[in-house]
């Protein structure tokens, strides 16, 4: 480093900025998500709805296809291919990761544009006509957007597929250098955008004009945030050159892409597609009809909602944090395995408790004709809740490339979401479909839980996880009881009385999050360690938290 250089932050310090950043954030992205979700229940058909899903996740799919594994691979190899190539290293490895994903972009273009452009318009036509819950009106009305506007519907899988990349490249760019507060304000506005711009072409257009207002929204606000990262990051990268502006130039003939990426993104791909065939997104080709698809993506997107928002102070940190524990930059990895738990472990139990208990009266609040979604959170919400907590092992293991154990992880989702996808759903409908996912993810994360165990050295936080659950069950005792004080509704919801249940379950949620931390607080609080943290942070009302914790 030059002696007139900026001076690069500490490792901790990174961290610590990163994870305030982040919680910073939730409250804003938290209101735009659940405005849009509430409007588009409520204003858009249930066939609608569905029919929006079922686009959305050819999208997904077909977006895994493109990624190649690479979102994953490259927060891991950014800082290693800077910290010994600088920037330049950094520029050429992103240039070919984007040739290489433009290449099978291109290839798939051509085959949705012009081999299975009608295959797909008709598998949308049948979930229609095949759905018993749809009227002769609805029927028609979405039978016709299909015939009108078949271009407009695959123009915006294109397009989304294309900005995706952009996205997903520059993104992993500001989270691999904790950039949260540049990622977190672009990851708003990625969020806000869409959700606002949803918004008002469903309020302001009649009829099924509100798809099609939905889809050109969800083209416009990624482009505008794609345009606003890549400004981001080409000032992080000239910054990046004043930390380190004597770096030497590459030799001749250095390779592209750095030893091991290969194999890495294959495997990370492979984690791609899983992650996919075990999601929400697959399995509504799973669900029947149009309306079957509405019920299980309102219920999933419910759970998904809280379980990214309570994640939230973690997103980009694990990856990034492990890689510089391995290049010894600071830590150990057991210290930052269980800081990181515990930490999933403060938000996920009593908020996992939480919403499974109150998952009915919040389905009330935001779309009464939604009510059949509830069963679809008690599945889903300790399932999902878990894999996020053993998913922690799993971060661990892949930057340390045991990637064997990571393939037979993947294997197992496979293995068991195929027999149960083909067993559960005839027996159980709809909760069938969501508890092949949800139990297919559990079983891949003990799997990488029980190795990173074995080959890491990680140790589960278990006195911190019984404090958690200790308090979690009191809260739940106390939500448990305070239900009762909620006031019956009518049989004909009106506006009033969603408001009235929405002001009640606020209560309730503050009554139970009070509930949690003090009796958290009687178990014996946090870990010494992780106080001294939060002593160390730059944190509104540091004094009290501390207090309470």
């Amino acid at each position: 480093m030059s002696s007139t250089g900026a001076r690069k932050p500490s490792l901790a310090a990174q961290v610590s900025k990163a994870v305030v950043w982040n919680t910073v954030f939730v409250p804003l992205r938290l209101a735009a998500e659940a405005l849009a979700t509430i409007v588009k229940l409520n204003f858009l058909t249930q066939a609608g709805y569905g029919l929006l899903a079922l686009i959305s996740g050819a999208n997904n799919g077909l977006g895994t296809v493109v990624d190649l594994g690479t979102a994953r691979a490259l927060p891991k190899y950014i800082p290693e291919v800077s910290r010994f190539g600088g920037p330049r290293a950094v520029l050429r490895l992103l240039t070919a990761v984007f040739a290489l994903q433009m290449g099978v972009l291109i290839v798939l273009v051509a085959g949705l544009a012009t081999l299975y452009r009608e295959p797909y318009l008709d598998a949308l036509r049948r979930r229609v006509l095949e759905d018993p819950q749809l009227g002769p009106a609805d029927q028609a009305g979405l039978l016709g957007l299909l015939g009108n506007f078949g271009w407009l519907v695959i123009g915006a899988i294109v397009a989304l597929l294309f900005l995706g990349v952009c996205y997903d490249m520059f993104m992993a760019y500001l989270n691999s250098f904790f950039k949260q507060r540049a990622w977190n304000s672009i990851a708003l506005a990625a969020g806000l955008l869409p959700q606002l711009l949803s918004v008002a072409a469903i309020l302001l257009l009649p009829d099924v004009w509100d798809i099609l207002g939905v889809l050109v929204a969800s083209v416009l606000a990624p482009a505008i945030a794609v345009a606003v990262a890549g400004w981001q990051v080409a000032r992080l990268w000239l910054e990046q050159r004043s930390w380190a502006p004597e770096t030497p130039a590459l030799p001749p003939g250095a390779p592209w892409l750095p030893p091991g990426f290969v194999p890495y993104t294959g495997v990370s791909f492979l984690m791609t597609l899983t992650d996919f065939l075990a999601s929400a997104s697959f399995a509504i080709y799973l669900a029947g009809g149009v309306s079957d698809a509405a019920v299980l993506t309102a219920g999933a997107a419910l759970a998904r909602m809280a379980l990214g928002y309570l994640y939230t102070p973690m997103v980009g940190v694990q990856v990034p944090l492990f890689t510089r524990v391995r290049q010894g930059e600071g830590g150990t990895l057991n210290g930052a395995y269980q800081s990181l738990v515990r930490l999933q472990l403060l938000l996920f139990v009593p908020g996992g408790v939480g919403l499974m208990l109150l998952a009915e009266p919040a389905l009330v609040v935001v779309g009464p004709q939604y009510l059949a979604a509830a069963a679809i959170v008690w599945v889903l919400v300790p399932c999902l809740f878990l894999e996020s907590l053993l998913t922690t092992a799993h971060n661990a293991l892949i930057v340390y490339e045991r990637l064997g154990i990571i393939i037979v992880s993947r294997l197992i989702i496979l293995l068991v979401v195929a027999p149960l996808a083909w067993l559960l759903p005839p027996r159980l409908g709809l909760v069938g479909v969501a508890l092949a996912f949800g139990l297919a993810r559990v079983a891949a994360g003990l799997w990488v839980t029980g190795n990173g165990m074995r080959l890491l050295g990680l140790r589960w936080p278990w006195r911190f996880t019984g404090r958690v659950l200790a308090a979690s069950a009191l809260m739940a005792l106390a939500l448990l009881g305070l239900r009762v004080l909620l006031p019956p509704l009518p049989e004909v919801v009106t506006l009033a009385d969603r408001l009235r249940e929405a002001v009640w379950l606020l209560g309730l949620a503050l009554a139970g999050a009070v509930t949690f931390f003090v009796a958290l607080r009687l178990f014996g609080g946090l870990e010494e360690q992780d106080r001294a943290q939060i002593a160390r942070l730059r944190l509104p009302l540091k004094r009290w938290w501390l207090r309470v914790l």
